[in-house]
């Protein structure tokens, strides 16, 4: 038995609210008013279709920073709508799925605070798409092809030699001309196939309004695409189109990349019979590639990979900053005006997205961080530095050190913006921790030979005839190797008298 066979077992039936078709009876309507029917998305409680939006990765790999970004702004939208936000895993593509992705995705999902009204999965929904599909071959809205590989291939090559637009259509779509006895014939053999949309009444242009871009046209699609692989599984254009729609999404936000494929999914609807989906294409991020501007890639930029910022102890609520600053041209006037206010008071508007593709500015969330940082208080900081899994070892000494040194110059007027990322402890307090080898020379040996306490330094600097500032900077650099520090006395109480004169000792030797 093939086994698409058994689609035809499912039919559609309309919905007792009149709103749209329902599979029968496999499914169970969305809008929670059919009551007897079994086995799909139970309902999500939505009231009107202003109010339900969603984010629909697929578990291919790690998360994509604009994956992080999408899931703030559609639960932004949620919250401010006083709608419900879900999460649609989609798994239709079996080949690149990773077996672990998905719990990475939900983990990382977890670290951001995002929660989710429900979590679907599309490879779960199968006989739904399946069912959705034969109702158009019954309505001679699609069709099955055999064609093999090698007949595709055939006819793409002969396309190319005659100059004509690649793809399955017209004369070129030869199983769409086949006899219902052909067809029989074939699924007796057991031939396998995919399920094709027939798109030959379309022409001229589509048109839509989207939310971010404006009005947009595109030329209709006029080859027949696939909706249904031959393991029963649809493509991404399919799957989106019924689901979205099912599960009432009031706005398919989503990255630019698929503005071209958005003619075909608007077809789509229109075979189905749906209402018009409403879409909003947001930028994308790029990169600065030797000077060209690409698209941030998984596969290829460290940077693209949220899970890395994590790592490197970017605190989630910087990064989280840092996009809405480049996803919404009014956020940096908001946060002027709101310095200390929460997050999730900003009114996140789909009108204010820019036009431009954003680069990737580390610089600027680097800035975010610090200031962030800077305006936590000695417990949060002290809890968050508790919290933070080191990739090195770090001794209880050296971390009553560091605690030490992260709540100097907190909590006041100007507090220190020293810490950009967790990471960086290791080289921004690098004389915290016993490993320190002094790297600049101590001129001032009669000082050290002759003197107990440089709690006098004044008095010391003119007995030897020295500037102080000189002194002290000297000083600094011996003790900790930087130029730049807090307060030079509290860091010589933190490390200790024994440390301070070791290393003293230690850099009159320096070369």
């Amino acid at each position: 038995m093939n086994a698409f066979a058994k689609w035809g077992n499912l039919e559609m039936k309309n919905c007792p609210s009149k709103t749209h078709k329902i599979i029968n009876p496999a499914s169970t309507c969305l809008c929670g008013k059919d009551k007897g029917l079994r086995g799909s998305t139970p309902s999500l409680g939505i009231k009107t279709r202003q109010n339900a939006y969603r984010i629909a990765p697929s578990p291919t790999g790690y998360v994509h920073l604009g994956t992080i970004a999408m899931a703030i702004i559609n639960s932004a939208l949620a919250k401010q709508n006083n709608g419900v936000f879900y999460l649609r895993i989609e798994d239709t593509d079996q080949k690149r799925l990773l077996h672990d992705a998905v719990p990475k995705m939900l983990e990382v999902f977890n670290l951001f605070n995002i929660k989710f009204s429900n979590v679907y999965t599309q490879s779960e929904r199968k006989s739904i798409y399946q069912t959705y599909a034969n109702q158009l071959i019954k309505e001679d809205k699609a069709y099955r092809c055999f064609c093999t590989e090698q007949d595709l291939t055939k006819m793409r090559e002969k396309q190319e030699q005659n100059g004509e637009k690649t793809g399955y259509y017209g004369k070129y779509a030869a199983c769409k001309y086949l006899s219902q006895d052909q067809i029989q014939q074939k699924l007796k053999d057991n031939q396998p196939f995919v399920i094709r949309a027939d798109f030959s009444k379309f022409n001229g242009r589509i048109e839509w309004n989207d939310a971010v871009k404006g009005k947009m046209s595109l030329p209709a699609e006029t080859a027949d695409p696939i909706i249904l692989k031959s393991n029963g599984m649809p493509p991404y254009n399919f799957a989106h189109v019924i689901d979205d729609h099912l599960m009432q999404t009031a706005v398919v936000i989503r990255g630019e990349e698929w503005l071209v494929s958005t003619a075909a999914h608007i077809q789509l609807s229109q075979l189905l019979g749906f209402p018009p989906l409403s879409y909003a294409h947001l930028p994308t991020i790029n990169i600065d590639d030797n000077g060209k501007k690409r698209k941030l890639s998984k596969r290829k930029d460290k940077e693209a990979l949220v899970i890395n910022f994590i790592n490197e102890g970017y605190p989630k609520e910087a990064i989280i900053e840092y996009l809405l600053t480049i996803y919404n041209t009014d956020f940096e006037l908001w946060r002027i005006k709101n310095p200390n206010a929460n997050l999730n008071d900003f009114n996140f508007q789909l009108s204010k997205v820019g036009s431009n593709n954003p680069l990737l500015d580390i610089p600027k969330l680097n800035n975010i961080s610090k200031n962030y940082f800077s305006k936590l208080n000695n417990k949060q900081i002290l809890q968050q530095f508790l919290d933070f899994n080191f990739p090195f070892p770090i001794n209880n000494t050296e971390k009553n050190r560091i605690k030490k040194m992260l709540c100097i110059d907190r909590e006041t007027e100007r507090p220190r913006k020293d810490l950009t990322k967790w990471i960086d402890i290791k080289s921004l307090y690098d004389f915290c921790f016993d490993d320190f080898i002094p790297k600049y020379p101590f001129p001032y040996d009669y000082v050290y030979k002759h003197t107990d306490s440089f709690q006098t330094i004044k008095d010391l600097c003119k007995e030897i005839n020295v500037n102080v500032r000189d002194f002290t900077q000297s000083l600094r650099l011996s003790i900790t190797n930087k130029d730049n520090t807090p307060d030079l006395f509290k860091i010589c109480e933190i490390l200790g008298e024994s440390t301070v004169n070791s290393r003293l000792k230690n850099s009159l030797s320096c070369p």
